[in-house]
Order: structure tokens, then sequence, then C-alpha cells
């Protein structure tokens, strides 16, 4: 049976699949797996054949990885059908590669397309503290804190509503650094792949832990102000994952140590200053809690609205393009449009 690897962009995705790779997993040709790039130095671990089909069905639904688009009444007709074929080419590939998979964070949010393709495959989630996804957003994209949570919680919402419990299982990113054989024997377990102890020896011995960026634990959940649908959702997936927090040592600090010190524990809520993107006027530092969320998501709203104004905008240029040129390909009318790299 196929496996999907799905999360949210950030999550530690990549890092998985690596494992999973080195543990017997088919991924693909070489040719068709993306190179590793400065946003995942590691490696993306995706086949470009997956990602430019989902890419393009985003696209086809007027959004994109970053701008989840309305989910349609059905994945089967209209537009979408003509992307079947090119599914169904990339799947057959792999015919009689078992075990294979494919990985793409968008999976997130396609992932009734590749059910009605294979129906039950197994679906693998990968889930990281919503804080650290969207530090690591706004550091790597420049996005708002709220707009990261957003989308966080948009691609689990959608995962979990399409993977019933019994086709999908859920892992924690933090447990690699915890106890990274328990959790690759568990998942190994789960998809059906074959137990090797020497494999799963040589996958972890490949994690890379300098990697670890942007902690946090459930005590700056506690304090950040985010909206309680999104520490709900985070706590049910963690209880699904297995996963507790390891409780923290005691630490001495005096001073400025302590300063610091809570500086770390109580995150910042302000737009990206002079520090995060150098060259930008230093901003002052914005207030924590729900007031300044509820004053970033209303600045979130505008800038998506400002996008879908900009967006229908184009899409009536093309449309009067396509009109004056009736026969020039489809393809060629179509403005390029970039993707963000996964982690």
């Amino acid at each position: 049976m196929p496996i999907c690897i799905a999360g949210m962009h950030r999550s530690g995705t990549s890092m998985v699949t690596k494992l999973l790779f080195e543990a017997g997993l088919y991924l693909g040709e070489e040719a068709d797996l993306i190179p590793p790039g400065p946003a995942n130095p590691e490696g993306f671990w995706e086949n470009r054949r997956f990602v430019r089909v989902n890419a393009n069905i985003l696209s086809l639904l007027h959004g994109g990885w970053d701008y989840p688009p309305a989910i349609p009444a059905t994945w089967n007709d209209g537009a979408l059908a003509t992307l079947r074929s090119d599914a169904e080419r990339v799947i057959a590939d792999f015919a009689g590669r078992e075990p294979w998979g494919w990985k793409d964070p968008r999976n997130s949010l396609t992932l009734p397309f590749w059910q009605s393709l294979m129906p039950g495959v197994r679906v693998l989630i990968v889930i990281r503290n919503p804080l650290e996804v969207a530090e690591s957003l706004r550091s790597r994209n420049g996005f708002s804190f709220p707009l990261g949570l957003s989308l966080w919680s948009a691609y689990y919402q959608r995962v979990c509503a399409a993977a019933a419990p019994r086709d999908r299982l859920v892992t924690h990113y933090d447990v690699f650094f915890q106890n990274p054989r328990g959790e690759l024997r568990r998942i190994l377990e789960f998809l059906e792949i074959p137990v090797d102890e020497a494999g799963i020896e040589t996958a972890c011995a490949a994690l890379v832990t300098e990697l670890r960026h942007h902690r946090k634990t459930a005590r700056h959940l506690q304090r950040s102000g985010i909206p309680a649908e999104t520490v709900a959702l985070y706590g049910a997936l963690c209880a699904e994952a297995q996963w507790q927090e390891p409780k923290p040592e005691r630490r001495v600090a005096r001073g400025r140590e302590a300063a610091e010190e809570e500086r770390r524990v109580d995150p910042a809520w302000s737009d990206p200053t002079s520090l995060d993107f150098p060259g930008r006027p230093e901003r002052s530092p914005g207030r924590h809690g729900q007031v300044r969320l509820k004053q970033q998501l209303a600045e979130s709203r505008a800038r998506v609205a400002e996008l879908e104004r900009i967006v229908s905008e184009q899409q009536r240029l093309l449309g009067e393009r396509a009109l004056l040129l009736p026969n020039q390909p489809a393809a060629d009318r179509q403005s390029p449009r970039g993707e963000g790299g996964n982690m």
C-alpha cells in the first residue's frame, strides 16, 4: 500500500522522510527527487512529479501552498479531472516498487484527490509545535505569526478530516530528538514495512541534531494568547502521536540571565524587526497577547484581501489574453507560480 507523508511546511516532514528512505522506503528515481537547497540543506526528499501534480491542483482551485483554496464539492470532475491521467501515470511508474511513498506538505490539502486514485492509502502526519512553525515561516518567508498559525491550523484540520484514524499515524517532530529509534520502529510497524534493526541504526545515525531550531513548549503556547482552537488541535494531535514533553530542567538564573530566560519563554508577537531583515528600519516592540494578536489578524486579513484583488485582476488579464490568442497552448498562457521550500 502506498504511503502519503503530510504535515505543515517546516514541521519536519523532510527529516522523517529521509529516515524512512534510509529504512527502505522507495521515493522514486534519483533524478526525480528535488535537490537540497538553502531552505533544506539536508534535502527535501520530494518527488518533483508528485509536487507538480499537487501544485497544479492548488492552482486550478485558485490557491497555493500558502493560500489554501476552498474545498471543492468533488475532486474528480471539471478541471481537476484533467490531472487524473497525469497522476495515474506517476503512480503507475511505482508499480512493483513496494514499499513506496511520496512526501509533500501539500498532501495535507490535496489528500482527497489521491485517495480517489488509491483508496485506503496510508497517511503519515508529522506535527510540530505551531509556534515553532510560525517562527520558522517568519524567518524564511517573512510571514506574520497569525498567518503562520492560520496555515498550521488549516493544514492539520484538512488532513485529519480526510484521513480516517485507522489509515493515519501521527508523529511528533520532537520525539526524534528524544527516542528516534523507538519512534521509527513504531512508524515502520504501522506502515507494514519490515523492521530491520541495522537499517534503523543507519537511518538514525543520519539525524542532524544541529538543525534543531525554534524550541517552544506547551508553556509557550499557554502564554502566547493564540486561538484556543489551535491549542486544542495541537493537544489532540500530540495525544494521538503519544507525545509528552519532558519535564523542564530546573535552572538558576539571576539578573540579566533571568531576563533573557523570560524573554525566551514569552514569544514576541511583533512584526519582523531590523534584526530579522537587515536594512529595514527598527520597529518598536509590539504588545503581547490577545490585543496584539487581534491587530495582526486584521492586518493579515487586509493582506489576503489585497492578494485576492491582485489575483483576480491577473486572472482577468489572462482571460483577455486568451481571447486574443486562441491558438496559443494553455501552458504558455499561464504565469509561473513560485513554490515554497519544505522541511
